[in-house]
């Protein structure tokens, strides 16, 4: 099962009006996502200690309407599976029942305490997935408050990473076409969602993110704790929802000790579950090979985890010049011929006349930054 951002639904952002009512959504540049940013700014992290898991161990009730919903999942899958065609298991997972954001005493730091019931795959099925069912989405989200868990619809938790190697690269993968949730599209290097047998603590029942961190590298891209990183090395920085599925979970990134074509290798050579993504994509990990990929490759579902990793690493300002950059480089796009404009631009640069020009001046600048001339097709 995966989590938490959608980026199925990007679109062009809306020229803002001066009483325009704003939905608070991240937005990628200038493409519009469903997530919201609940709390972080990707400069500030959480110490683990400061992310307090709690445990509930009794089931949600749901109303009949998704009860009848959820034996129907159950009944189609059983019926897939007895013919033989690719099938959803019934895993162990938890609910959020709700959580607490907050702030440490003494230096203010980040801190997030999360409440957590069981529930199964089905159910996870039969209410988030189930949201784009309009009618269902008008009954039970309208007016919702993503600062509280929406009731019968919080059945997911997870952590989205982007992973950086020894030797600067990140990578992206495209999604199986026999997935649960968004087959086919394009996703940040890890994306895991809770499972209760396995990423339990060790000191009870309530999960443990960083186990669940640990097996999506493991199972998914083939890193091991201890060989290739150290659980240490995992840092969250973002909570927030996919308002799209009511998809909540934590933003993050690690550094690991492969280089990128010993991942690529062992990825080819098998992982746990590589049935869950059909592709990797090795990247350069600066703000504008990341950027030029992800506006590149539609649909793609983690544009936040991008942009807080990219911030935490390069600095606000470098990365909105990236968005920037490729918005004016998908602006003048196929229009015009770009080796020509650059080398007017270089011209009006030596000659001092774009000093009193600013948008020649600005045009230099973003045909510079805009290196790979995959933007531009």
């Amino acid at each position: 099962m995966r989590t938490p951002e959608s980026g199925d639904n990007l679109k062009q952002r809306p020229a803002f009006g001066a009483f325009e009512e704003r939905d608070g959504c991240f937005s990628f540049g200038k493409l519009k996502t469903s997530w919201k940013t609940l709390d972080g700014d990707g400069k500030g992290i959480y110490l683990p200690q400061h992310i307090r898991p709690h445990y509930i161990p009794f089931a949600e009730e749901l109303p009949e309407e998704l009860r009848a919903r959820r034996v129907h999942v159950q009944q189609e899958q059983e019926q897939k599976k007895a013919q033989g065609l690719p099938f959803f298991w019934n895993g162990e997972i938890y609910a959020l029942d709700r959580f607490v954001i907050g702030r440490e005493a003494a230096h203010e730091e980040m801190t997030l305490d999360l409440w957590f019931r069981p529930s199964d795959y089905y159910t996870f099925l039969a209410t988030n997935m189930s949201l784009k069912d309009p009618e269902l989405r008008e009954k039970y989200l309208s007016g919702v408050d993503w600062y509280e868990t929406v009731p019968h619809f919080s059945h997911s938790f997870g952590v989205s990473l982007i992973i950086v190697t020894s030797d600067g690269y990140t990578v992206f993968t495209r999604r199986g076409k026999n997935v649960g949730s968004r087959p086919g599209t394009y996703e940040t290097s890890v994306v895991e969602g809770l499972s209760r047998p396995i990423d339990r603590s060790t000191h009870g029942e309530a999960p443990d993110v960083y186990r669940c961190a640990c097996r999506g590298l493991a199972e998914e891209l083939g890193l091991h704790e201890s060989a290739d990183f150290s659980v240490s090395d995992i840092t969250f920085f973002v909570f927030g929802v996919d308002t799209r599925y009511a998809l909540r979970g934590l933003i993050g990134m690690i550094k690991v000790k492969s280089t990128i074509e010993k991942l690529l290798l062992r990825w080819d050579n098998g992982v746990r579950d590589k049935f869950e993504n059909q592709q990797l994509f090795p990247v350069l990990f600066t703000p504008e090979d990341v950027v030029s990929f992800a506006y590149t490759h539609q649909p793609f579902a983690g544009p936040a985890t991008l942009y807080y990793a990219l911030v935490h690493e390069f600095g606000r300002s470098r990365v909105e010049d990236a968005l920037e950059a490729l918005a004016q480089a998908r602006a003048i796009h196929s229009h015009v011929n770009l080796a020509r404009v650059a080398a007017i631009c270089q011209g009006l640069h030596a000659s001092g006349y774009s000093k009193n020009h600013l948008e020649v001046s600005s045009l230099e600048i973003e045909i510079t930054r805009a290196r790979h001339p995959g933007l531009f097709g």
